[in-house]
C-alpha cells in the first residue's frame, strides 16, 4: 500500500474513532428498565412492651364516676375524667362539684397527687381530697377546648358512656 493511501486510511480510522468517542461521551444515559420507587419512611423497629396487672395499679374506668370525699367524710363531688399528658402520665383528675345529679355541676381539675386513694371494707375505691366545698366552689373551672378533647363542641360536658 502506498504511503499516501496508508496515511489516509490511518487518518480515516482516527477520525472515525474520535467521532465514536465523542458520540459515546455525549449520548444521554438510558433510563433504567424498571421505574424507581419513592423512598419509604423507615419502619419503627420498637416492639411493644407487654405488661401484666400489678397489685397497686388503678384502672381509670373504676376511678371515673366514684364519689370524692373531703377529710371530714363529706361527699363533695365525683371523678368525671382523668387527663393524660403526652408522656402517658396522669396530669390531672377532673372533678364534678356542686349541682345535683350532674345538673348545675361545674368541673375543676386537681393534680392526681392531690387525691388520697383508699378502699372501703367492700373494696370500693374512695378518693379523698383535703379541700372544703367552699374551696372547690371558688376553684378555677375546667373547660375542655375543642382541640384537646376531640369533641366538636368543646363544651366541657361529660362524654356519653
Amino acid at each position: 500500500m502506498p504511503k499516501p493511501l496508508r496515511t489516509a486510511a490511518v487518518s480515516a480510522a482516527l477520525v472515525a474513532s474520535g467521532i465514536a468517542l465523542a458520540l459515546a461521551q455525549t449520548t444521554p444515559p438510558q433510563p433504567p428498565s424498571t421505574p424507581s420507587t419513592p423512598a419509604q419512611p423507615p419502619m419503627r423497629s420498637q416492639q411493644p412492651e407487654w405488661r401484666t396487672p400489678q397489685g397497686e395499679q388503678i384502672r381509670a374506668s373504676k376511678l371515673i364516676g366514684t364519689s370524692v370525699r373531703n377529710k371530714a367524710g363529706e361527699t363533695i363531688g365525683d371523678v368525671n375524667d382523668v387527663v393524660l399528658g403526652k408522656d402517658g402520665k396522669i396530669e390531672a383528675v377532673v372533678l364534678g362539684v356542686g349541682g345535683f345529679l350532674g345538673i348545675g355541676e361545674r368541673q375543676v381539675a386537681v393534680g392526681f397527687d392531690s387525691l388520697q386513694l383508699s378502699r372501703d371494707n367492700g373494696g370500693k375505691m374512695i378518693p379523698t381530697i383535703d379541700a372544703t366545698k367552699e374551696a372547690l366552689k371558688t376553684a378555677p373551672e375546667w373547660r375542655w377546648s375543642a382541640e384537646k378533647s376531640g369533641s366538636p363542641s368543646g363544651t366541657g360536658t361529660k362524654p356519653n358512656r
